[in-house]
C-alpha cells in the first residue's frame, strides 16, 4: 500500500467520523490455524462504518487478509471501499458514487483504483428487509503492471439484507462491472455475511463471511476467481 493512499483514507476517515455518535461501526478479527503434516495460519481483519439520514448515506468497508502455509505466504491483500448515497424525499430513486482501492501481493499489478457513479432504486427498506439495485458508469486503472491502462466499465449491482431476528442477520451484495471496451469481459465482486449477536446488547457477535472476486481479464497464469471465507468476532463501537 502506498503512503499516499493511507494518507487519503486517513483524511476521509477524519472528516466522515466527525459526527461519530451517528455512525454504526464494527471492527472484526479472525485467526485460524492448524498443525500436523503441515502448518497453516490465516488472519482476517476488517472494519465497517455506516451512516444514514433522510438526505444521504455513507458506507466504508475495509479488510485485510493474509494466509501462510508451511512458512510460505499464499495470500496477502487489502481493500477499502467507500460508498456515498444521495436520497430524494419520498422517492425510491437515489444517486450514488463509489470508490475502491485494492492491493494484492499476488496480482500482476501493485494496486488498483476503481470508481463509478449512477442511480439506484430501493425496492424494500424497512426494519426487516433491505433490497436495492444500482446501475451506473465508471472504470478502473491498475498501477505497477505493464500497461497501466484505464478500463471503462458499466456498474450493475444488487444489495440485500434480512434481519432474521433481534440477534441474527444476513446480508448479500453482488456487483458486476461489464467492460465497455472488451465485449463479453467483466469483473464481479460478490459477498455474503451471516452475523449472530452473542450478547443482548449486541456489542459482540460472531460472523461468517464469504467473498468471491472474478475478473475475466486476469493475466495469464493467474486465477480468474479469488474466493475467500472467514470466521471472525465482531465488536460494535
Amino acid at each position: 500500500m502506498t503512503r499516499l493512499t493511507l494518507c487519503l483514507f486517513a483524511t476521509i476517515s477524519t472528516s466522515l467520523f466527525a459526527e461519530g455518535e451517528r455512525w454504526k461501526q464494527d471492527v472484526e478479527m479472525g485467526i485460524n490455524g492448524s498443525t500436523g503434516n503441515s502448518e497453516s495460519i490465516s488472519l482476517h481483519a476488517g472494519y465497517t462504518g455506516s451512516y444514514k439520514d433522510q438526505d444521504h448515506g455513507w458506507k466504508l468497508v475495509t479488510a485485510y487478509d493474509k494466509a501462510k502455509s508451511d512458512g510460505v505466504v499464499s495470500r496477502n491483500q487489502f481493500f477499502a471501499d467507500l460508498l456515498k448515497d444521495w436520497y430524494w424525499n419520498d422517492n425510491p430513486w437515489f444517486a450514488f458514487a463509489q470508490g475502491r482501492y485494492d492491493w494484492d501481493e499476488f496480482k500482476d499489478w501493485d494496486y488498483r483504483l476503481s470508481g463509478s457513479t449512477g442511480v439506484g432504486y430501493e425496492f424494500f427498506n424497512d426494519d426487516n428487509w433491505y433490497l436495492v439495485g444500482r446501475i451506473g458508469l465508471g472504470g478502473n486503472k491498475t498501477y505497477g503492471d505493464v500497461d497501466e491502462e484505464f478500463t471503462q466499465e458499466a456498474t450493475l449491482g444488487l444489495d440485500a439484507a434480512w434481519a432474521i431476528s433481534e440477534r441474527e442477520s444476513v446480508d448479500f451484495k453482488t456487483t458486476f462491472y461489464p467492460s465497455l471496451e472488451e465485449g463479453g469481459e467483466y469483473r464481479n465482486i460478490t459477498a455474503f455475511n451471516w452475523k449472530m449477536a452473542m450478547s443482548e446488547q449486541g456489542k459482540l457477535a460472531m460472523k461468517i463471511g464469504l467473498i468471491n472476486e472474478y475478473d475475466s481479464l486476469a493475466a495469464p497464469g493467474t486465477e480468474r476467481s479469488d474466493f475467500k471465507y472467514n470466521l471472525s468476532l465482531v465488536w460494535g463501537l
